[in-house]
């Protein structure tokens, strides 16, 4: 199973900001890294007023790392995921699974 662990994702964490006007500025930083597999597993199209918006969802099998969380984000390459949803199975598995949306 490991062996189709082929990309290596940066986990990256929101860090927010003053921007000295009382609101705050969005950054996310890199918190660590791990190995994973990505597969597609469904997409639509939302239509709006004004646009049209492509969603894919993804199921990410990355090795077990307690900084996973939901509202995390990876970054596979130069693409980047909202992680949804994390389904750890407990500690005797070395591999966690994520729900994941592609951010454009």
């Amino acid at each position: 199973m490991f062996g189709t662990l082929n990309q290596r994702a940066t986990i990256l964490a929101r860090d927010d900001a003053p921007d000295g006007g009382g609101g705050s500025a969005e950054s996310w930083s890199a918190t660590g890294r791990v190995w994973a597999r990505l597969d597609a597993l469904s997409a639509d199209d939302a239509f709006g007023p004004d646009a049209r918006e492509s969603r894919v969802r993804y199921r990410v099998t990355a090795r077990r790392n307690g900084l996973i969380a939901a509202g995390l984000r990876l970054a596979i390459a130069s693409r980047t995921f909202l992680i949804h949803a994390v389904m750890d199975d407990g500690p005797p598995s070395q591999l966690v699974t994520l729900l994941c949306e592609e951010i454009p």
